[in-house]
C-alpha cells in the first residue's frame, strides 16, 4: 500500500524534523507539505538519518494538491465526535486500519496545525475522519507523536491483501454514487445547507463501508431510477 503524509501548516521545525524520520521508519513513499510555517533549514537539524528524505518533501500552497491521485483521504482530529456535527464523526484508529486492511492501494494521511489543528473546509477534503482514543480529560497529542502512533498502526497492515473478498470500488465510482446521492437530495430537500449536511453524512457513510464495485454498479443502478422518477 502507497502511503502520503501530508502536514498542513506544520509550525514547529523540531516536530517536522521528528515526523520526517518517522516516515523513514515507517516507509512512507512521500511527504507533502502544505503551507508549511516551520523553518525547513532548522527542520534538517532534528531530521537525523532522514534529511536526504525530508529534502525531497513536496511542498504545495494548495491541499487540493495534496491528495492527488490517492484511492482514500483520511484526516485525523483530536476532537473525534461532537453531537449534531456532521464533520466530526470520527472513528477509532484501530477500527480504521481495520477497515482499509488489504482494500486501500493509495492513502493519503492529513495531518493540521499543532496550535489549531485542522480547519472545517481542510477537514471536508476528507473521505473518512479518525481521532487516536486517549484520555478524554486530555486527548491532544503532539503532532510527532500522533504521526508516529498512525503511522505504527498503518505499518502493520501495509502489504496485508485481504482474501476472499470482493474488488473494492475505485474511486470515481464512488464519487459517481455520491453525484447520485447529491443529485436526489437537491430535489427533495430545499434548502442548499440541508444537502450539504446530508452530503457530509452519505459521504462518511458510503467511504467508511468500502463499498465492492458490485454494490457500487448496484447503487448506481437503483440511484438512477430514483432521480428518473423525481424527474
Amino acid at each position: 500500500m502507497y502511503v502520503r503524509v501530508v502536514l498542513v501548516g506544520v509550525e514547529g521545525s523540531v516536530n517536522l524534523g521528528f515526523i520526517a524520520r518517522t516516515c523513514v521508519n515507517f516507509s512512507v513513499d512521500e511527504l507533502y507539505l502544505v503551507k508549511p510555517a516551520a523553518d525547513l533549514g532548522e527542520a534538517l537539524r532534528y531530521a537525523a538519518k532522514a534529511r536526504d528524505y525530508l529534502k525531497k518533501a513536496i511542498i504545495v500552497d494548495d491541499l487540493a494538491d495534496a491528495i492527488r491521485d490517492v484511492d482514500l483521504v483520511v484526516a485525523t482530529t483530536a476532537k473525534g465526535y461532537s453531537v449534531g456535527d456532521v464533520v466530526r464523526q470520527a472513528v477509532p484508529l484501530k477500527d480504521f486500519a481495520d477497515m482499509i486492511r488489504g482494500r486501500v492501494n493509495r492513502l493519503a494521511i492529513l495531518f493540521g496545525r499543532e496550535s489549531t489543528g485542522l480547519t472545517r473546509k481542510e477537514l471536508r477534503y476528507a473521505d473518512v475522519l479518525v481521532t487516536i482514543p486517549a484520555n478524554p480529560e486530555y486527548p491532544v497529542l503532539n503532532l510527532s507523536q500522533a504521526v508516529a502512533v498512525f503511522l505504527w498502526e498503518i505499518w502493520n497492515i501495509k502489504g496485508i491483501r485481504a482474501e476472499n473478498i470482493p474488488p473494492p470500488a475505485e474511486k470515481e465510482e464512488i464519487e459517481f454514487v455520491l453525484k447520485l446521492i447529491h443529485d436526489i437530495s437537491s430535489k427533495v430537500l430545499v434548502k442548499d445547507e440541508k444537502v450539504l449536511r446530508i452530503m457530509e453524512i452519505w459521504k462518511k457513510i458510503i467511504y467508511r463501508s468500502r463499498i465492492s464495485k458490485y454494490e457500487a454498479r448496484l447503487l448506481t443502478y437503483w440511484l438512477r431510477k430514483v432521480l428518473g422518477r423525481l424527474e
